[in-house]
């Protein structure tokens, strides 16, 4: 909302209410769909305060997506560190994105999103999304490894797989019990690493 005479403007809040219109309307339309008047109008703020903060809308792109890469980190970190230690750290995962799938409104991991959007360009999109399976990679990578398991990095590449495969079908069939068929497959790969 505009800053009205006499009242203190406050930039992080300004910010964060930004990002938080932009990814919901980059998520409902998708990003090439939408205009910066749709920020712009979603956000309440004005396309210079949204150019100021962002420089530009690819900016806004990927300060939504760096801020959604950050969020998402904590999230599963969150829920490994609270998991006992071995495969029930691994499954915990699984079971978050299962919980995720069921959520109203869900669409999908919005990195993958962005970078199927980025048309085979190589811009901060695929970047990101890059990076955001190379988290999932290592993380899996390590917990795999603190379990003993014969081969963590090809065992942590498959669960990405059945992650990220689970993350689309469920979107895409609006079918939230995909995050307990893929637990089911990790249940199964894990059977056969550990």
């Amino acid at each position: 909302m505009p800053v009205k005479a006499g009242e203190r403007l406050d930039p992080e809040a300004t910010k964060a209410r930004i990002l938080k219109a932009a990814a919901d309307v980059f998520g409902r339309r998708g990003i090439h769909a939408t205009g910066i008047n749709e920020i712009v109008e979603a956000a309440g703020a004005s396309k210079l305060t949204i150019y100021k903060n962002f420089g530009s809308k690819d900016g806004l792109v990927e300060a939504v997506l760096a801020d959604r890469t950050r969020r998402v980190r904590a999230w599963h970190n969150a829920a490994v560190e609270q998991a006992p230690p071995g495969r029930d750290q691994i499954l915990a995962v699984f079971d978050l994105v299962a919980s995720w799938y069921a959520e109203a409104g869900f669409r999908g991991c919005a990195m993958m999103n962005a970078a199927t959007e980025d048309r085979g360009q190589d811009g901060a999109p695929r970047r990101l999304a890059r990076e955001h399976l190379a988290f999932y990679r290592n993380l899996f990578q390590r917990l795999l490894t603190s379990a003993g398991a014969h081969d963590p990095e090809r065992t942590a590449r498959q669960l990405v797989v059945v992650l990220e495969g689970a993350t689309l079908i469920s979107a895409v069939d609006h079918d939230p019990g995909l995050g307990a068929e893929a637990r089911a497959i990790v249940e199964t790969l894990l059977a056969s690493a550990l």
